[in-house]
């Protein structure tokens, strides 16, 4: 089932192959080092190929949003065809908006999402049985952003003014968090839910500072605009480390069957190491999709090159998460007041389909 005003990302990743350049060849050179490579580096083919003839396993995926450096993993998988040689069809969608994500994988509209880690507890909080198997950004990029010129120097100078969120549940959680450290309130400030929109509207003064956004995407961006963005990550603002960018899917779904999780995960592992051992081909593949989907400029334009340069290290190699950590996460949000049960990490995470070594 194709959902209202989703974009299928995959289908056009398949039509730009020919004008990326971007076949077979490309393949034999991410994975030029062979056996002397490191577990966490190489990016290798499925450790578990499906049989010859065997059908692939068909899976529906929902991007956190339009795509872009963020899930370059999965965009350079499906793009090289790793998801098929793991065996998987792979229709890679982006949703109508973020907000939506945990909810198409809950109704099984979908099978796999990517969201934020804490918007995982907040939806395990709302009862939805969305469990994490893997990470793609093992550390917070969410920030607040405001332009040079706006005469902010922190978080008590927005009083009055206003700030603009994409609309996720767990960015205006934890926004008011933020406000509360400064003294302030929503309603010492003016909120707007602008969804995909928020650069546009710092850019043409709609709002005098966006939240829950990333410095190495949209701060990134604005610094290739030749803007001069004050970008403050929410690590400096008082949030606890948790993994960023997570996949996940219902929790009954891999006692199914784990093959797929094992095989998606690899794959995305390998789209990965091939993202990093070519910068330059991972910026074209997203500049291509994007255009293709008319969300984009022609060519490989500088913002698109800014926000790899800034991604690729924050990138998990590996894609395992750090149970500590979330652990941490879910105390802080518990005593934020942003929930109230009790909620074990082992309820909504598993590192059972990752690589075992590294991060």
């Amino acid at each position: 089932m194709r959902r209202k005003g989703a974009i299928a990302v995959g289908s056009v990743i398949l039509s730009v192959l020919l004008m990326l350049g971007c076949g077979g060849g490309d393949d034999q050179e991410a994975t030029r080092g062979g056996e002397s490579d490191t577990a966490e580096t190489r990016p290798g083919r499925s450790q578990e190929p499906p049989p010859e003839g065997e059908k692939l396993k068909s899976l529906r995926v929902t991007l956190d949003g339009y795509p872009d450096a963020v899930n370059v993993g999965v965009l350079m998988a499906d793009q090289r065809g790793y998801f098929t040689d793991a065996g998987l069809d792979v229709d890679v969608l982006s949703p109508a908006a973020s907000d939506n994500v945990a909810e198409y994988v809950a109704q099984e509209v979908d099978d796999i999402g990517l969201l934020p880690q804490p918007e995982v507890v907040l939806a395990r909080e709302k009862g939805m049985p969305l469990f994490a198997f893997g990470s793609l950004i093992q550390r917070p990029t969410m920030a607040m952003i405001w332009l040079g010129k706006a005469r902010i120097h922190g978080i008590a100078d927005l009083e009055g003014k206003t700030i603009a969120v994409d609309g996720l549940p767990v960015e205006e959680s934890f926004l008011e968090s933020v406000l509360a450290q400064a003294g302030l309130t929503f309603e010492d400030v003016k909120i707007k839910r602008l969804g995909y929109l928020l650069v546009p509207a710092l850019v043409k003064g709609r709002a005098d500072a966006i939240f829950g956004v990333s410095g190495n995407v949209e701060g990134a961006e604005l610094r290739a605009r030749g803007m001069r963005p004050v970008v403050t990550h929410v690590q400096e603002l008082g949030i606890p480390p948790y993994e960023e960018l997570v996949v996940v899917t219902r929790r009954d779904r891999p006692s199914r069957s784990s093959r797929w999780a094992h095989a998606f995960m690899s794959a995305v592992t390998r789209g990965t190491a091939a993202a990093i051992a070519d910068p330059e081909a991972a910026a074209e593949a997203i500049a291509a999709v994007r255009t293709a989907i008319g969300y984009g400029e022609l060519g490989r334009p500088k913002p698109t090159e800014a926000k790899v340069e800034a991604t690729l290290p924050l990138l998990s190699k590996t894609g395992r998460m750090s149970p500590g950590r979330a652990a941490g996460l879910v105390d802080w949000m518990r005593e934020q007041g942003l929930i109230q049960g009790e909620l074990p990490t082992a309820a909504f995470l598993t590192n059972r389909f990752v690589m075992s070594r590294g991060r």
